[in-house]
């Protein structure tokens, strides 16, 4: 008891001191994260954590397992990398201001998605791809498209606070979920005191 203790103290005065100091600093990488703003590789690894996460507190489950079911995932583009000329002249007709080209790059627009299902969803319009992410096996592309509820101050009604459902996907659709997504990192990179 007196080491967990401790340990708590340790934790609390060497680490989350620093982490305190550095997260407006992770915050505002954050804000400028694009899919080519690091090598390919972390981009994954952040999705995949991102994801995990996600899966995790909707499971109710506490501790990380493997992170490789995520990181062999594949990274999609909701508005799509290479878009139809009807998709970039809607986008630009109903986005005024907003360069297509920035935003099919934010964290905001980007999620992991199993490539058959990818393959499917193709470069379509959000609507059309609604059809697909449900079918997705985690819950942080499934939730794009509509939250599951389950009871009260259930694991599932918890993690459901931090997302959000989507029935259009514009600018200001990617700028609400880039900034959900930046969140659920915060909230996966900090410690929490042991139980005494």
């Amino acid at each position: 008891m007196k080491q967990r203790a401790a340990l708590n103290g340790f934790v609390a005065d060497r680490f989350e001191k620093n982490m305190a100091a550095k997260s407006q600093e992770l915050g505002d990488a954050l804000k400028r994260f694009s899919l080519y703003s690091m090598q390919q590789y972390r981009t994954r690894y952040l999705l995949a954590r991102l994801t995990q996460h996600v899966d995790m507190a909707f499971s109710g489950i506490k501790s990380a397992g493997s992170l490789e079911p995520f990181t062999n995932l594949e990274i999609e583009h909701i508005l799509p990398d290479t878009p139809t000329a009807a998709l970039r002249e809607k986008w630009t007709g109903e986005n005024p201001g907003a360069s297509y080209d920035e935003y099919k790059n934010k964290l905001g627009n980007l999620t992991l998605l199993e490539k058959p299902i990818n393959i499917v969803a193709g470069n379509d319009f959000y609507t059309a791809k609604q059809t697909e992410y449900r079918k997705c096996n985690n819950y942080l592309t499934r939730s794009l498209v509509e939250l599951t509820t389950v009871g009260q101050n259930t694991s599932i009604s918890r993690i459901n606070k931090k997302l959000a459902a989507f029935d259009t996907w514009n600018a200001s659709s990617i700028g609400k979920r880039h900034v959900l997504l930046m969140d659920l990192a915060q909230d996966i990179w900090k410690t929490t005191p042991i139980d005494v």
